[in-house]
């Protein structure tokens, strides 16, 4: 244990120095001075002067943190019967770290745009949030979470990816070379208005988003003084000096045009404030080992399985010999092969690649090549598949109380959890390289941003903090507009922006019709989701309201966008008077069959519209 909390700490610590070490390199233009990868310049080891000694020591620093990711990794494994989660934790680093590196590659490779340098940063904030959550486990005692924790907790996890975005639109600030936009406060060059160029309109964001996490960070140490905890209040006391620190350092930039001192402080500041938040939402949950003690108490009846067996059971292991071992054999192999597929929601992967493959055809109807369709639809299957993989890993307990999850194969029993685990890791990585080496990039970035965005926002945060998860959540279901634009051009456009918003703000409807007749469950599990929290009457009604948005967003396109035209005009008239219809039977309350329909013709509508935004392109494209 002891090796294993010095390595753990260390890990923090060099991922934190690993930070600053990249905030240098951007900061002395030293990103490209070693223009190859893995090598530099062609050398193991290249002479280490001026710019290239800065990238270098980047690059080997990245290895050695990489290194000792590998061995606490090690180490969480031989202790993990001791620290709860040690294992799982382990795995997400590795994971990120493996992510990390391929981002590295592409930075140089694709000559350091802006967003992937910000996305590079990014998965660096998540490898620090990882091996702090690491390092918190490792050196607490189990003991019970200070009383009224629970909203606590989602306000710091609120403030916590509030201070991640802002990090990442600085980071974007920085690296599009925006941040001398707006030299003036508190306006940008005098005027009250936001100025139409994209470098104002994100400078200005960072500006407008500042002042809503220092808001939200005050709030949360208010909050934490109210909690109790001695250790909670100390962190988020640090967090509101760091926030108020960080709010000087911002003006500090404007006041000295971007010194680059100040810069590099602003920076390390930020990710401070990340990690401190980070931490104290560690430090408020309770820990795992005292909550697993409460739910062992309280359950003592195996959990429902096909089989009849308990989830703690191991999967038994296919017979082999004796007589009919062979078809035995074939049989058992052929259900792990469907336990293994059910890992992937095939139903609702299917609609995702309908919105991919008509995006491809609607970006280019008469250039497409079948190929490239093809290896966009592998990449898409793998990469979604990996998402729900993920997702039933993380899940497994709450699917194993509802009625609608329960047969699943992770809580039937049939799959263990590691399995499932290693599958989602298995898959994802395939669907990088697919997408990286058979595509292009940007497929393979938009691709890889939706599993870590369904997995880490909406699976690991939002769906079992908000009611609004599903809607948050959402943009991670409309991706693959993108990724086919992206697949097909090798750009994305305007119009991929508008699919990406039908699906967006088709997708709450959907899943709330859904959701209405399965209150009970998501209740029994203690997911917030809106019918729970709010009622039937306010879900109904937020239906209808996204309904009707959702038919004036798919108008766009027509005009005044002008990518599609009459065809599909007439087409998505009959479809959102249907949808509108349906959902204004469901607001009204009094038919029962509605809501089932409406989820029901959703699912029609959405391959109807898109198939109809293909027959458009082609008879008039």
């Amino acid at each position: 244990m002891r090796a294993y909390r010095a390595l753990a700490l260390a890990a923090a610590v060099g991922v934190y120095l690993l930070i600053l070490l990249g905030g240098l390199v951007r900061l002395s233009g030293a990103g490209l001075a070693c223009p190859d990868w893995p090598l530099c310049h062609g050398r193991l080891v290249p002479p280490l002067q001026g710019a290239v000694l800065i990238e270098y020591a980047h690059r080997l620093t990245a290895a050695g943190v990489s290194l000792l990711a590998l061995v606490t990794a090690l180490s969480a494994f031989r202790v993990r019967a001791v620290v709860p989660r040690a294992g799982a934790t382990a795995l997400w680093v590795l994971a990120i770290v493996a992510v990390q590196i391929g981002l590295g590659a592409l930075t140089v490779k694709l000559r350091l745009t802006p967003l992937l340098v910000t996305i590079h940063l990014g998965v660096a904030e998540l490898f620090l949030a990882a091996v702090l959550v690491q390092a918190v486990g490792a050196l607490r005692e189990p003991a019970p979470a200070p009383a009224r924790t629970a909203s606590f907790r989602q306000l710091v996890r609120g403030t916590g990816a509030a201070t991640y975005v802002l990090i990442l639109i600085g980071g974007y600030v920085a690296s599009s070379g925006a941040g001398a936009a707006c030299p003036d406060l508190p306006f940008c060059r005098g005027a009250t208005i936001i100025l139409a160029d994209a470098g104002a309109l994100f400078h200005m964001l960072h500006r407008g988003w500042a002042v809503v996490v220092a808001a939200l960070v005050l709030a949360t140490a208010a909050a934490a003084r109210r909690v109790g905890g001695r250790s909670i209040v100390i962190a988020a006391d640090l967090a509101a000096a760091l926030v108020v620190l960080q709010f000087a350092l911002g003006v500090l930039n404007i006041a000295t045009r971007l010194a680059p001192i100040v810069r590099g402080a602003h920076l390390g500041v930020a990710t401070l404030l990340f990690g401190t938040l980070v931490v104290l939402g560690a430090m408020s949950a309770a820990h795992p080992a005292t909550a697993m003690g409460r739910l062992l108490r309280r359950e003592r009846q195996p959990l429902p399985t096909i089989a009849g067996g308990s989830v703690e059971e191991r999967a038994r292991a296919l017979p082999w010999g004796g007589p009919g071992a062979s078809s035995s054999v074939l049989r058992a192999a052929a259900r792990a092969v469907g336990d293994y597929a059910a890992l992937m929601k095939p139903r609702i992967i299917a609609l995702l690649l309908i919105t991919t493959a008509t995006t491809m055809a609607v970006a280019l109807p008469h250039r497409l090549r079948l190929g490239v369709l093809l290896l966009t639809l592998l990449g898409g299957t793998l990469a979604a598949g990996s998402a729900n993989a993920f997702n039933m890993y993380v899940d497994r307990d709450i699917d194993a109380v509802m009625r609608r999850t329960c047969l699943r194969p992770v809580p039937a029993g049939r799959l263990r959890p590691a399995q499932a685990l290693g599958f989602g890791i298995l898959t994802g990585l395939l669907s990088i390289g697919v997408m990286a080496w058979g595509v292009n990039v940007l497929s393979a970035i938009l691709s890889t941003a939706g599993i870590a965005f369904y997995v880490g926002v909406y699976t690991l945060w939002l769906k079992r903090a908000t009611p609004q998860n599903i809607v948050i959540g959402g943009a991670a279901g409309a991706v693959p507009p993108l990724v086919g634009w992206a697949a097909a051009t090798g750009h994305v456009a305007l119009p991929a922006a508008v699919l990406f918003a039908i699906v967006f703000l088709w997708t709450p409807p959907h899943f709330w019709a859904l959701a209405l007749g399965k209150t009970d469950d998501y209740r029994a599990a203690g997911i917030p989701m809106l019918p729970v929290v709010r009622g039937a009457g306010e879900t109904r009604r937020q239906i209808l309201i996204y309904s009707v948005v959702l038919a004036a967003t798919t108008l766009l396109l027509y005009y005044p966008l002008q990518t599609l035209g009459s065809v599909y005009l007439a087409a998505a008239g009959v479809l959102n008077g249907l949808f509108v219809a349906l959902a204004i039977a469901v607001a009204w309350g009094r038919a029962p069959w509605a809501p089932a329909a409406l989820f029901g013709y959703s699912i029609v509508y959405l391959a109807l519209l898109f198939g109809a935004m293909v027959i458009d392109r082609i008879l008039l494209g």
